[in-house]
């Protein structure tokens, strides 16, 4: 009963002393998962310059739960259609260029069918706005139309709150309506939008009517309407103007409108220069040289002024995020000297207790597991040192290799294990695998094999995987073969699968399926 008593008040001291090691005794200074970095303010306050940082913060507030997934997917979709750096987020997604907007659209996609968004209109058009830009950058006209006309439902459902949103996507179906050679329709429609901004006086207001003006302004210069063009581009200097001189009278405490001063400039500075732009072209386009190579002078000045502060904003990102990660670094540092503090802490009390109580049993039981111990420390050991050689002696298999005994030996691990079909599948795969250098590998299918690069490799075999899949398994469709031989996109699945066999997938079914049968 004694040695029981004393070993319970003994864990008590352990487990204050390690609480006492992890906290500062005041519960003022506990800290609490949203004191963290990871939200989506701290990811989407970086993702313009930093994508591949805002991911890496959305993924973790994912996992310290202060993010659902549908919030999170919201996020990643805004990230890869609007980011600045889009040759980073085609990078990480491993495809070719502008494949970032296939994924923001699946994403979209995906979304509107979530009960959750379904249930919130103003989070539907969030979503529907991603969705409207990317299929206008994939110059989908169709689509872009489609889903102008579905986020302008959705604004009316809202209400005055979304009024402004809805007259920004009417302009957008009216750009739309000119493309299709709807051009007097498209027209009156982006008119009567503009008459409408004009009246209204608040930044979400004006933002909207500089973007109304810069689609009609681009629609009359494709139409060759270059002096209708130099009056809207100057009415949007001039609002600019206004706005710079008494930007109180245009608060509303929109989501769009900046958020501090220096934002402010870059706002009013990037959209003059694209008005002076719009300028410049129509004297251009005029004759008038003269008025002409004024308008590209004050471009040019604009620009350089554009750069500098351009390159400002990415050193004070690159200094955010170096300092944001040195505070995780010294938080890590802390909580782990925290925790070996209070495990040696309680290791010792657990000893005192141990030579205090003098329990035959007990030390008995601790003699077998010292025996256990030291003979599971052997075990693993004798282990590893095994698992050691074995590996030496493969790395120095492999270093015998020629390169083209190398591609060969790997090629066929690769098939057999169909490595080619996990969408994850890259260099660095084949590094971790057999312990290759990247410039090994590099070398493996320059020199190695007959397709220049890895990229090329695991396109082909994912490509003959997937015709092998469509003549023999016709009861699978063209977009589960593309998703399961690793492709993240049916359109781009699509086009590389026409561009290696000189047909489409569903061309090359047909045909196969026409060939006669081999008895």
């Amino acid at each position: 009963m004694k040695q029981t008593i004393l070993l319970i008040i003994t864990m008590m001291i352990a487990v204050s002393a390690l609480s006492g090691c992890t906290s500062s005794g005041d519960t003022k200074n506990v800290r609490q998962p949203t004191d963290t970095v990871y939200t989506r303010k701290a990811a989407m306050d970086i993702y313009a310059y930093q994508p591949l940082r805002a991911l890496q913060i959305i993924d973790s507030a994912v996992i310290v739960g202060n993010m659902s997934e549908v919030q999170a997917d919201q996020c990643r979709a805004r990230i890869y259609s609007s980011t600045l750096m889009g040759a980073q987020a085609d990078s990480l997604l491993g495809g070719p260029e502008d494949i970032r907007f296939d994924t923001a659209q699946a994403i979209c996609e995906r979304l509107l069918s979530h009960d959750t968004i379904k249930a919130d209109l103003k989070r539907k058009m969030d979503v529907l706005e991603v969705l409207t830009y990317t299929e206008r950058k994939q110059n989908d006209t169709l689509g872009w139309l489609k889903q102008s006309r579905k986020l302008v439902d959705v604004c009316h459902k809202i209400g005055p709150d979304a009024e402004t949103s809805a007259l920004r996507t009417e302009a957008e179906i009216g750009a739309a309506l000119c493309t299709m050679d709807k051009y007097d329709e498209g027209m009156a429609k982006m008119d009567s939008v503009i008459a409408r901004l004009s009246e209204k006086g608040s930044f979400d207001e004006l933002d909207a009517l500089i973007i109304a003006l810069k689609r009609k302004i681009v629609i009359l210069a494709s139409h060759d309407k270059y002096a209708e063009t130099l009056p809207l581009a100057r009415r949007i200097i001039e609002r600019l103007d206004d706005y710079e001189a008494n930007p109180d009278n245009y608060h509303d405490g929109s989501h769009r409108e900046p958020k501090n001063e220096q934002k402010r400039a870059d706002y009013i500075c990037f959209y003059r220069e694209q008005a002076k732009s719009f300028i410049a072209a129509a004297f251009s386009a005029l004759g008038e040289h003269g008025n002409m190579l004024t308008a590209f002078n004050l471009i040019e000045r604009g620009v350089r002024d554009a750069t500098a502060r351009e390159h400002i904003a990415r050193y004070n990102a690159l200094q955010q995020q170096m300092e944001a990660e040195r505070q995780q670094t010294k938080a890590d540092r802390v909580s782990l000297i925290s925790v070996g503090v209070g495990i040696i802490a309680l290791l010792f009390l657990v000893f005192a207790v141990i030579v205090v109580s003098k329990n035959r049993a007990i030390n008995h039981k601790n003699s077998v597991l010292v025996q256990q111990i030291s003979e599971a420390m052997d075990y693993k050991k004798k282990y590893w040192e095994e698992k050691i050689a074995q590996k030496q002696a493969a790395d120095t298999e492999l270093n015998t290799l020629t390169d083209e005994q190398l591609f060969q030996r790997i090629h066929e691990i690769i098939i057999r294990e169909r490595l080619f079909l996990d969408p994850k599948f890259e260099r660095q795969t084949i590094m971790d695998r057999f312990n290759l250098s990247k410039e090994r590998v590099g070398t493996i299918f320059s020199k190695g094999s007959q397709h220049g690069k890895l990229t090329s490799y695991i396109q082909q075999q994912r490509l003959e995987y997937a015709a092998k899949l469509l003549v023999e398994h016709l009861d699978m469709s063209i977009i589960q073969i593309a998703s399961d031989c690793g492709f993240n996109s049916n359109t781009y699945f699509c086009d590389r699968f026409r561009k290696h066999f000189g047909m489409r997938p569903s061309d090359f079914r047909k045909a196969s399926s026409h060939q006669p049968s081999v008895s």
